[in-house]
């Protein structure tokens, strides 16, 4: 079957590899076809700067839906063939230390199947699958979002978002316009977005952001003190992952804000932080990584996301290259592949 492999430093190409089997091995095991896979940042950072460490070859990708073809008796219970599932790349094992602390992210013993991402079938187990409602009269194809919406939905939980809260993205790429939607849908005040892309603002003002800024044109803290009558923002979201950017927004916090860091930096920055200008504002800094107990929230909340704006790109599996060659021009937002025929 194809697949988009990382195969060197910088570099990714299609190649052939081979069709994932049900066997005794998986007694719980399904297999999926992936219907659709959307491409992240994190993929592309791994190809570019070795991200988590991750060594060639490996296939890419890992936000993706498919449907169950073929199950094995131990799934029986819990899926049968024909059902949409959104595929997580692991699930927790329940018994380490983390996760009985609740702590699923760090678990020490994840579980998985097989690859899943930019290819055709992978085998899955019923704890990395949630199934896609019949009735949810959204595409299929949305729901391959649900894995960064996962994510995006940890950040407002650790943030803390009240209604009414002056609000600052920056960034508002792939996962920077799910993070605004949310954003908005939490009631968010004096929205405003910071890109120097100027299609990635007008997408913002065209999915309810109030205020646009351009970072490399414009004062970004000025023209953020002005917005907000000089008092700063309550929570600022950092969705750009760009080291220049990053000090800034510290400058932008209001009394008891919160600055999350949400993007993936390079893994050597290091951001240069006043602690005493923190501990004046009593400033909060947090980061955010994910947690699969998101999903049944995430799927319920899907029809009410602007899906429809914040995918730009939808390509076949066969230009996997060009799908990952589009993102980083950064003038797309999300960009979709579709991975299987089957229509």
């Amino acid at each position: 079957m194809k697949a988009l492999v990382y195969t060197a430093p910088g570099k990714c190409e299609m190649r052939d590899i081979p069709e994932p089997q049900l066997t005794a091995d998986f007694p719980d095991g399904m297999k999926i076809r992936i219907d659709y896979c959307a491409m992240c940042a994190t993929d592309v950072h791994i190809v570019t700067m070795g991200l988590y460490g991750m060594k060639p070859p490996w296939t890419m990708g890992h936000e993706c839906c498919g449907t169950v073809v073929e199950i094995n008796p131990g799934a029986e219970k819990y899926f049968k063939v024909g059902d949409k599932v959104v595929v997580n790349g692991t699930q927790p094992c329940g018994y380490c230390d983390q996760c009985k602390r609740g702590n699923d992210i760090f678990c020490q013993n994840p579980q998985s199947g097989t690859d899943i991402g930019f290819t055709e079938y992978c085998i899955a187990r019923p704890g990395q699958c949630f199934r896609i409602p019949e009735n949810s009269g959204v595409d299929p194809m949305y729901y391959c979002l649900a894995e960064p919406m996962v994510s995006a939905m940890d950040g407002m939980d650790l943030a803390e978002i009240k209604i009414g809260d002056n609000i600052l993205l920056s960034g508002c790429g792939s996962i920077g316009s799910i993070i605004l939607n949310m954003l908005l849908l939490k009631g968010g005040a004096n929205v405003t977005v910071s890109d120097p892309v100027g299609e990635k603002r007008n997408l913002a003002l065209s999915m309810g952001a109030q205020y646009v800024i351009d970072p490399i044109n414009e004062d970004l803290i000025a023209k953020g003190m002005e917005i907000t009558g000089s008092r700063g923002y309550d929570v600022i979201f950092d969705a750009a992952g760009v080291p220049k950017a990053a000090p800034p927004l510290l400058k932008l916090m209001a009394k008891k804000g919160t600055l999350v860091y949400f993007a993936v930096f390079p893994m050597d920055y290091e951001l240069p932080v006043n602690l005493y200008d923190l501990y004046m504002k009593e400033g909060r800094i947090q980061t955010v990584f994910t947690t699969i107990y998101n999903y049944p929230r995430v799927i319920d909340l899907i029809p009410r996301m602007q899906l429809d704006k914040i995918v730009t790109k939808v390509l076949p599996l066969t230009q996997g290259v060009e799908a990952f060659n589009l993102f980083l021009e950064s003038k797309n937002n999300k960009i979709v592949v579709k991975c299987s025929d089957f229509e």
